[in-house]
């Protein structure tokens, strides 16, 4: 049994009192809160061993660069991967994906298919990829409760298609998609598949190799790791055949001066899509996290989310004025309710009223979904409130969330 309480102890920033009452953070799905094992890893890199990995051969550098080489392996433990080489850090998931969509080779005939449902980092690198090289794309509608037909991708995914880009878990409607039947039939067709995993990753067991996605993103600061760190995985083959994102120091093995030329030869992944110098403290903090995670359990974290969705959208459907966005299945979706008010004008309103009355943080806005929004009718400015729980939060937390709600409903209506 896991000792949820001891878990919120790991985490300092619950012990902060605002305005007299306790924090309540439900915005996991934007930054997730980090535990004190990870800032003392990061912490231990800049007090100990504050060097660059792979160029210094001094007792510092040697100790960053296996810190460094340490965490990628923790990392494709985490994931699955099936070699430590097809772990590639980069900034963000968005950057992850940014090099998928600019890197991958396809010919002037291939097609692009990508969905509504799609953060704008999921979409949008795809789509300037398209518009750049003159590529078709097919859009799969998602239906208005966040799932989607299995007869639509058997339409959208032809012989053409070469590339499509899926939101493995979405962050609006919380819904997870039925991503090895979508995989099966893009490789039926002899397309890869992009996997954005940076909601599914902090929140359920990741195994790529079972997936067989080609590609995967994650953002590490959604899993309890720094900002500024995310990870590219890519099956090897692919990752050695794609063209370099940025090119530079650390991408090289051998950079020639013969007859007045210079003729580079560059290094093979990962290090091949790791230009200059990197995040060392927040790889590293990324590999403590993926150790912290592990080390609770995914399959536990899992339930413990569920168990609180439950609460929280029992009580949600019984209030009035409130719509509910995405599927009320809790089987089908990861740990976050997304919902309006029909009597407050903005999503923004309703986190406002939480934050300043009752120090319960959710977020509001469109959460980077602008078409889905649109789709279902909500006008993106208006916008939706966001709940989001992971496994440090309790039934306290959704009770003091629940409560704040009903207040302002009642002072609204």
């Amino acid at each position: 049994m896991v000792d949820w309480d001891r878990i919120r102890e790991d985490f300092p920033v619950l012990k902060r009192v605002i305005n007299g009452r306790p924090l309540v953070y439900l915005d996991s799905a934007c930054m997730a809160l980090k535990p004190r094992q990870v800032i003392d890893a990061m912490s231990e890199y800049y007090e100990k061993y504050p060097a660059c990995a792979g160029r210094s051969i001094h007792k510092l550098g040697e100790e960053a660069s296996n810190a460094y080489s340490d965490s990628r392996e923790k990392f494709a433990e985490f994931i699955n991967a099936e070699h430590t080489d097809e772990v590639v850090w980069t900034r963000n998931a968005t950057e992850s994906m940014n090099i998928v969509a600019n890197c991958v080779k396809l010919p002037k005939d291939a097609k692009i298919v990508t969905t509504t449902l799609e953060h704008h980092s999921g979409s949008l690198p795809f789509i300037e990829r398209a518009r750049r090289d003159g590529l078709d794309v097919a859009i799969v509608e998602a239906k208005n409760d966040g799932t989607f037909d299995l007869e639509d991708w058997k339409n959208a995914i032809d012989g053409r298609t070469r590339l499509v880009s899926v939101v493995h878990s979405s962050n609006v409607t919380g819904t997870v998609a039925p991503m090895k039947e979508i995989v099966e039939m893009a490789h039926d067709r002899d397309a890869l598949v992009m996997s954005d995993d940076a909601q599914y990753a902090p929140h359920h067991p990741l195994d790529v190799q079972k997936l067989d996605v080609d590609f995967s993103a994650i953002s590490v600061h959604k899993m309890c790791g720094p900002t500024g760190v995310g990870v590219l995985y890519g099956k090897r083959d692919l990752l050695e055949s794609m063209n370099m994102f940025l090119v530079g120091g650390d991408t090289v093995s051998d950079v020639k001066y013969e007859n007045g030329q210079i003729i580079p030869e560059y290094l093979p992944p990962p290090e091949k899509f790791e230009a200059g110098l990197q995040n060392y403290a927040g790889a590293i903090g990324a590999g403590a996290a993926a150790d912290y995670l592990r080390s609770i359990g995914m399959d536990d974290i899992e339930k413990r989310e569920r168990s609180l969705l439950s609460k929280a959208l029992i009580e949600l459907k019984g209030m009035e004025s409130v719509r509910i966005i995405g599927t009320e299945d809790i089987n089908l979706k990861t740990g976050l309710v997304t919902f309006t008010v029909d009597t407050v004008d903005s999503a923004h309103d309703i986190a406002t009223f939480l934050n300043e009355e009752c120090s319960v943080m959710i977020r509001s806005g469109w959460h980077c979904v602008g078409p889905f929004h649109y789709q279902i009718g909500i006008d993106p400015k208006k916008g939706s409130a966001r709940a989001s729980f992971y496994l440090y939060n309790n039934s306290a937390d959704v009770d003091a969330f629940l409560e704040g709600l009903q207040t302002l409903i009642e002072a609204s209506s």
